[in-house]
């Protein structure tokens, strides 16, 4: 009976020292833990961020963000090609977008290069308004039809300018080259001509006035001072004499 009321004497001494080492410890750590708010107010965990969506924007103005953000930003040197971005702009981020980082983690840049370069196709042969199809399709617009004499028939693309085969960036312009038909016509001199009888004399030859250039000079108004192409020039049915007349005097 006395070696029972011995042991458990010993289990509850045993048992308040425990408890007085745990207090201690927590003591200490609650102590150190305070202390440590004191000397240190900032959070001792940084706090996550999200990472902004940059993706569109020049490297310039993505890097302004990011870095505002408390993140790195590191530019990948390669650069992958973009139909719609310009060079330099940011085609992909990684992290993606909206992924929480702690601050100072490293975003990664890829930039884009541009657009893919665009060959203008062979649109010789083709009839004018088949080739600017052509053109538009291939990403490409038609700035400027002209006419020359030539051999193939009146309004077939005789050349381009560039030519086929050059590269050039989506959107770029190409003029076009038609013909006008064989040259077969002499241009008449239509000089020192009143305008309205320079047009007779120009389509009783199968040509036609083209641009009318109005000028203040001496001489009798309405009269023609200039043309192009000059008198004896061969040009093919139809083709367009630019004229500059003499302005007419007001009254």
């Amino acid at each position: 009976m006395r070696f029972l009321q011995s042991t458990n004497l010993f289990r509850t001494v045993r048992s308040r020292r425990m408890l007085g080492y745990t207090g201690i410890v927590f003591g200490v750590g609650a102590a150190g833990y305070l202390t440590s708010l004191m000397m240190y107010p900032a959070p001792l965990v940084a706090r996550d961020q999200q990472v902004g969506l940059v993706i569109g924007l020049p490297v310039e103005e993505a890097e302004r963000e990011l870095t505002a953000q408390g993140f790195r930003v590191q530019v990948d040197p390669a650069r992958e090609q973009d139909p719609t971005l310009p060079e330099g702009y940011v085609t992909w981020q990684e992290p993606a977008a909206y992924v929480a980082l702690p601050e100072g983690s490293l975003v990664e840049l890829t930039l884009s290069s541009g657009p893919a370069a665009v060959t203008v196709p062979d649109v010789l042969q083709f009839e004018s308004e088949e080739a600017r199809k052509v053109l538009m399709a291939a990403g490409l617009m038609v700035s400027a039809i002209d006419s020359v004499p030539a051999q193939a028939e009146p309004g077939v693309v005789v050349a381009t300018r560039p030519p086929a085969g050059a590269a050039r960036t989506p959107g770029s312009v190409v003029d076009l080259v038609v013909s006008e038909g064989p040259a077969a016509i002499r241009v008449p001199n239509v000089v020192d001509h009143p305008e309205a009888e320079a047009r007779d004399l120009l389509e009783a030859s199968g040509l036609r006035i083209g641009r009318v250039r109005r000028v203040r000079r001496s001489g009798p108004p309405g009269t023609v001072l200039e043309q192009d192409p000059r008198p004896g020039v061969l040009r093919a049915q139809g083709a367009r004499v630019d004229l500059t007349v003499s302005e007419t005097r007001r009254p």
